[in-house]
C-alpha cells in the first residue's frame, strides 16, 4: 500500500513501501502494483502475490479416485485356496512351533488373505498366548501357518542350532 510517511527520494514520483513484514516479502503487491510502478515482488512469489509453491499447486494433478488403482492390482491378484493341515501335518508344525527360540533363523509359509506368503527371517517373538509367530516385523497366527523350515546351517544369537523338516 502506497504511504505518503514513507516516501522515498523526497522530490518525484511517490513510491510503494512496505507497511509490514508481509508486505515486505512481497505478500501484500498486487497485480495493480507493478503495473504502477511499484516494486517487483520478492523472489519466491508470484506477480499476485502468492507463493509459488501453492499458485504451483493449482497444476498439480487431482486424484479423484484415491485407492482406486491400488483396489484394482489386489482384484487383478490370483487368489488362491488355503490347505487344511491334516492331522499329521498340523502335529509336525505344532512340534516344530515347540522347538522354535527367540533367534532363530526360520522360513515361514502362511496364508494372507487371498495367498500363501513366505517369510524368512529371524524370529522376533513368540506368544503361545495370542498364538502369533512374529518373523522381522510380520506377525504371524498360528492358524494361517503351513510351513516352518527351520535355519539347518547356523544358529540364532542365543546359540540354538535349528533343524530342517
Amino acid at each position: 500500500m502506497y504511504d505518503e510517511s514513507r516516501r522515498r527520494g523526497g522530490v518525484g514520483q511517490p513510491t510503494w513501501a512496505p507497511l509490514d513484514a508481509g508486505a515486505a516479502r512481497g505478500q501484500d503487491h498486487g497485480p495493480a502494483a507493478s503495473r504502477q510502478g511499484g516494486a517487483a515482488p520478492a523472489a519466491g512469489f508470484t506477480a499476485n502475490g502468492r507463493p509459488r509453491a501453492s499458485r504451483a499447486a493449482q497444476f498439480m494433478p487431482f486424484a479423484a479416485l484415491t485407492g482406486y488403482y491400488e483396489l484394482a492390482r489386489r482384484q487383478e491378484r490370483i487368489t488362491e485356496e488355503r490347505h487344511e493341515l491334516t492331522e499329521d501335518e498340523a502335529i509336525a508344525l505344532s512340534r516344530t512351533i515347540t522347538q522354535i527360540k527367540k533367534g532363530d533363523l526360520v522360513r515361514v509359509t502362511y496364508y494372507d488373505w487371498d495367498a500363501y506368503r513366505t517369510v524368512s527371517g529371524m524370529v522376533a517373538r513368540i506368544d503361545t498366548t495370542f498364538r502369533r509367530l512374529q518373523v522381522v516385523q510380520t506377525v504371524i497366527p498360528f492358524d494361517d501357518i503351513r510351513n516352518i523350515e527351520r535355519d539347518a546351517h547356523g544358529t540364532g544369537h542365543n546359540g540354538h542350532t535349528g533343524h530342517a523338516i
